[in-house]
């Protein structure tokens, strides 16, 4: 086990920060360039900017910066991100997540779209890809859903959010939330970007695992695709948002709202099922684990074996785990319950935060030139 000091933590706080900062500088120029027509246009375009992006930008780049600048190895920079195996039942908990994150998506996106379009705001978007085409469903779900999927989660839940953590989880989730809502560069896309944010952020944290995340990014992006192509092709529930839209539109505006917001309060409700589900999932799985685990012994026979004695290991799973806190009287609110206990927080210093508020402001600056564009235009 790697025991970190305060140096080494204040170190590596710095670094991931710093690193985070060149790969969002290297983003904003590759819109730039895209933007100004630099790259090649069509699908061709879209495919060399999405591997740009994705796979250069966002996951080659930071996992070339982290192994040289903090001097870990592929392996181990993946074993700290938390890449475990998981089960089907995780799997499964992990996609109903991605589903009910996707309309609380739909549900923060209309509610900050109305409050932009409210300050005069349009939005100016792109003509969108005209090609329904069965083979560039699958080239865009690649594009749009796998990709952003592991990459994103590498980046913000693995590199971020695990390099940070130092700092108290709470405090990582937010950041790598705030990050990741910033980097969309679109003020259409911050919020919910955000929100969907903190929901990974804190999945990620309490199943101590990044591909629960992944599989609930993927399945957001997925059903946008989906429903998209299938509006289009006549594919099933392909013109269910448009009816609902159109109920909403034509109802009573007190009867919307409460149906809206009832709406919303079961997909919230069905969140935290569901996430307590995947923590128990998390939770027992190690547990056991730990209980059952068997050695055997060399240079004796093969019906022969040796039950170390799990009692330490059980122990400290219990009392100083990153999956249960048994200390209720020094929770702050429900939700530590959680959450890792933390042995000890690194207090950082300013200076430790330079490259992280230099992200903000960059980030922060293209937004607001966005939310400027669509007030102008």
């Amino acid at each position: 086990m790697k025991y970190y000091t305060v140096e080494s933590k204040n170190k590596s706080i710095f670094k991931v920060f710093a690193i985070y900062y060149i790969c969002m500088v290297v983003f904003c120029l590759l819109r730039i360039f895209s933007s100004s027509g630099m790259l090649v246009s069509g699908i061709a375009g879209d495919i060399i900017f999405s591997l740009l992006v994705q796979i250069g930008t966002l996951f080659l780049l930071p996992l070339f910066l982290t192994c040289t600048l903090i001097g870990d190895s592929p392996k181990k920079l993946f074993k700290d991100c938390n890449f475990e195996k998981i089960n089907i039942q995780t799997v499964l908990i992990s996609i109903v997540l991605g589903i009910l994150c996707f309309f609380i998506n739909i549900g923060v996106s209309s509610l900050f779209t109305g409050i932009l379009t409210f300050t005069g705001f349009r939005y100016y978007g792109g003509a969108g890809d005209s090609n329904y085409e069965l083979w560039n469903f699958f080239l865009q779900i690649f594009l749009v859903a796998v990709l952003p999927a592991f990459c994103e989660e590498f980046l913000h839940r693995g590199i971020v959010l695990q390099g940070i953590k130092h700092m108290g989880f709470k405090k990582a989730i937010v950041i790598s939330a705030l990050l990741f809502g910033l980097l969309h560069f679109n003020i259409t896309q911050t919020a919910y970007a955000f929100v969907i944010g903190l929901i990974l952020g804190f999945v990620a944290v309490v199943s101590k695992n990044i591909y629960p995340a992944i599989i609930i990014h993927f399945m957001n992006n997925f059903m946008s695709v989906y429903l998209d192509f299938a509006s289009a092709r006549g594919w099933a529930f392909g013109d269910s948002l448009e009816k609902l839209q159109n109920a909403l539109s034509s109802g009573n505006g007190v009867w919307v709202f409460f149906v809206t917001a009832i709406f919303m309060i079961v997909v919230v409700a069905l969140l935290c099922l569901f996430v307590w589900l995947l923590y128990k999932q998390s939770m027992l799985r190690k547990v056991n684990k730990a209980i059952n685990e068997v050695y055997y012994a060399p240079n004796i026979s093969n019906d022969a074996r040796i039950v170390v004695d799990r009692e330490n290991e059980i122990k400290d799973l219990l009392e100083n785990s990153t999956l249960l806190n048994l200390t209720y009287k020094k929770m702050d609110n429900p939700i530590d319950i959680v959450l890792p206990k933390e042995k000890s927080r690194y207090k950082v210093k300013p200076k430790d935060k330079i490259f992280l508020w230099a992200s903000i402001v960059l980030g922060g600056l293209v937004t607001l030139f966005t939310y400027i564009w669509g007030l102008i235009t």
